[in-house]
């Protein structure tokens, strides 16, 4: 069962996530993990791509702080790009970004279009990541890069019973893998300087925090949102995805890898 509405991310789900994460964030740890996912990379005055936006968070903190040129950012999702919009128009940003509702598939734009792409948290549900690591490459300019987050598991075997049990709950399409696995995807897309970052630790103690506040202090508010039964059954997610963080098996990180000139 899943507390979405419409969609994978509808209307509930985002007003459940923003509650946890902040305005327009759909994924953990604010502005502070979008700038470790960036790896210390100058991004002023960059035509950047932003896939699986989300409600705009990162392309927000690209404008604001980081005075990129321009963001193109696409989702799969039609409310997320709403609520995308309306925080775009609140914060009086309408130049310097366009939100895009995309289908699911290759990226629609030419070749070398981007000097960064990022990513946070959406590759999951792709399954070819093969694919993906290649078309990325297409769409980068020489000299350009690529910066990541996702969520991952620490190899690439069948799931354990634990896993299928957070994945069924979740409702979502997750399709996780290694770091491992990615980084042998972009090695062999043509990309160099591959590094990588595990924050599994890092996660499970956020991750332990949520739950406590899920828990008690916006208990209410979860169930003024979603009902009683899915706000309950959001705490149940969020405990079993503890358990497969502790196990070690559930392992968020990141990627950040370079197209040459």
């Amino acid at each position: 069962m899943s507390i979405t509405d419409e969609g994978e991310y509808g209307k509930k789900q985002i007003n459940t996530l923003e509650m946890i994460w902040g305005e327009g964030f759909l994924s953990p740890g604010g502005n502070d993990e979008i700038d470790l996912v960036l790896n210390n990379k100058s991004i002023k005055n960059m035509k950047i791509l932003d896939i699986g936006c989300g409600a705009g968070s990162a392309a927000f903190h690209f404008i604001n702080k980081h005075s990129v040129g321009h963001v193109t950012a696409v989702d799969t999702e039609k409310e997320v790009i709403i609520r995308a919009n309306e925080l775009k128009t609140n914060y009086n940003l309408e130049k310097f970004v366009d939100f895009k509702v995309i289908k699911p598939g290759p990226l629609e734009f030419r070749d070398s279009s981007f000097e960064m792409v990022f990513s946070k948290d959406t590759f999951l549900h792709i399954v070819d990541k093969e694919k993906l690591a290649a078309d990325l490459f297409r769409v980068i300019k020489p000299g350009g890069f690529l910066c990541v987050s996702d969520w991952m598991r620490v190899d690439d075997n069948p799931p354990s019973t634990l896993m299928k049990e957070y994945i069924q709950m979740e409702g979502l399409s997750m399709n996780m893998c290694s770091l491992q696995r990615y980084s042998k995807a972009l090695k062999n897309a043509g990309f160099k300087n591959i590094q990588l970052r595990d924050r599994n630790a890092w996660y499970l103690e956020v991750a332990k925090r949520e739950l406590n506040d899920l828990q008690s202090a916006y208990y209410k508010k979860l169930i003024d949102i979603l009902g009683k039964e899915d706000a309950d059954l959001t705490i149940k997610i969020w405990e079993k995805m503890v358990e497969v963080l502790e196990s070690g098996e559930h392992r968020p990180g990141h990627f950040y890898a370079e197209k040459l000139f």
